[in-house]
């Protein structure tokens, strides 16, 4: 049954398609749009993008369709490295999209919700290829049908209880929590990428009772830029998250704690140790404790990850590669309005160690392809047990979250069994928007 329901979803944009056939059919010739659309007055650009121009419908009393919305966003950045290898010292800069996504949703049958996001570019400048920054289709980032089984069924034990189905992002740590809409650094730190999956096809279950939420997942092992098929030589891995939040006290205007635990279920044969492995998952499995927290204009985040790589000495006839054992690390991200709801000081530090001597790795931007196209292997390949990172960025919304300016410089020490590896700094400048 699930692999009949995953292959009814190949088509990479059927559930676009769906939506969008669905809407004149089933909300009929009379129905009301109830909504006045935000039109930009005077030039005010900010108004209507915060007021969210994406609604294409919305009447809660259609019993049929309760809203149709678009939703998208654009992220441009630059990079700059200027470092060190073991051998030399080189620089690199370029300019890419980032990001640029377009989804459609639809909240449908009182009970259902249909949510898609597209990646519409696939941007190779920061590679050192050429590029006119084509947009077009490239993968599906996410795409699920979510089932509101509290509403649906009266239960009145829980607060919520929500089932959802497709590809999802799915979230191992608390910096991947926050949407690239809001984060608050232009990258995520290197521990944050290196421990969370590509994004899978899966069934999820979220459930709230009072301070308390959880979410259960069960997701495919292989990585597909659509669907995936679920046959069992892809195998799957697993994901918990248990978290309370807390009320307000003399220290936080509010907080909240968050374990989270990423399991693969393949016993190893998708490690991150495998150098043919083209799995979602590639760890043994990670954890994840956080905090985080406001106060006034002061906010927190802290993580601690901790976890294993696997084994790849059962590889018969390859080389041992020393990325198998644990590591763990300490992420501190604090950051202060300057100018409430305008200027914003962000730092964050990172220490992470591993048991062997390629059991972590640097992030792909900008230093790695850095040293791809410089020609430093080590650089390139990017994989040492020893890491230290900090970042301090200034952040400048332009309307609200949802078109803001950053910049940020960040400086990193990375080394493997004593060797340095990498030293040097990352600068960037980035453009957000979303609607």
């Amino acid at each position: 049954m699930k692999n009949q329901i995953i292959t009814s979803l190949k088509t990479p944009l059927s559930l676009c398609a769906i939506a969008l056939t669905a809407f004149p059919v089933m909300a009929g010739s009379d129905a009301k749009i109830p909504i006045e659309k935000p039109a930009a007055q005077n030039g005010d650009w900010c108004s209507w993008l915060q007021n969210k121009p994406g609604t294409l419908y919305k009447n809660s009393d259609n019993p049929y369709i309760q809203e149709v919305g678009i939703n998208g966003r654009f992220q441009w950045q630059y990079g700059y490295v200027d470092g060190k290898s073991a051998t030399r010292k080189f620089n690199y800069d370029t300019e890419e999209i980032r990001r640029f996504r377009l989804g459609i949703g639809m909240k449908f049958l009182q009970f259902f919700e249909l949510s898609t996001s597209l990646n519409l570019e696939d941007d190779r400048a920061s590679t050192g290829e050429e590029s006119d920054h084509d947009i077009e289709y490239a993968d599906i980032y996410s795409a699920t049908l979510s089932f509101n089984a509290q509403d649906a069924f009266k239960i009145q034990s829980l607060d919520s209880l929500k089932i959802s189905i497709g590809k999802h992002k799915v979230i191992s740590n608390a910096e991947y929590a926050i949407s690239s809409r809001h984060i608050k650094t232009i990258e995520r730190s290197a521990i944050s990428n290196y421990v969370t999956p590509s994004s899978s096809t899966g069934l999820m279950v979220s459930i709230d009772k009072g301070r308390w939420d959880i979410d259960l997942g069960i997701f495919s092992g292989d990585s597909e830029p659509e669907f995936s098929e679920f046959d069992t030589s892809n195998d799957y891995f697993y994901t918990l998250r248990l978290g309370r939040s807390f009320e307000s006290n003399p220290r936080f205007d509010k907080s909240r704690l968050d374990l989270r635990l990423t399991v693969n279920g393949d016993d190893g044969k998708n490690s991150t140790n495998n150098p043919n492995s083209e799995g979602a998952y590639n760890l043994d499995w990670a954890g994840s404790i956080s905090f985080v927290a406001e106060k006034n204009r002061f906010n927190l985040l802290t993580d601690f990850i901790y976890g294993d790589n696997g084994q790849a000495s059962s590889l018969k006839g390859k080389p041992r590669l020393q990325r198998e054992g644990s590591f763990f690390s300490v992420v501190v991200l604090p950051s202060y309005w300057l100018v409430e709801d305008r200027l914003e000081a962000v730092f964050r530090y990172q220490y992470a160690r591993a048991k062997e001597a390629q059991g972590i790795r640097m992030n792909s931007r900008y230093v790695r392809r850095a040293g791809a196209v410089d020609d430093l292997p080590d650089v390139a390949e990017g994989r040492g047990d020893k890491h230290q990172s900090a970042y301090l960025g200034l952040n400048y919304y332009l309307c609200g979250d949802n078109a803001k300016v950053m910049v940020g410089v960040e400086y990193d020490d990375f080394s493997s069994d004593g060797a340095d590896i990498y030293e040097g700094i990352s600068a960037w400048a980035a453009f957000r928007m979303y609607f």
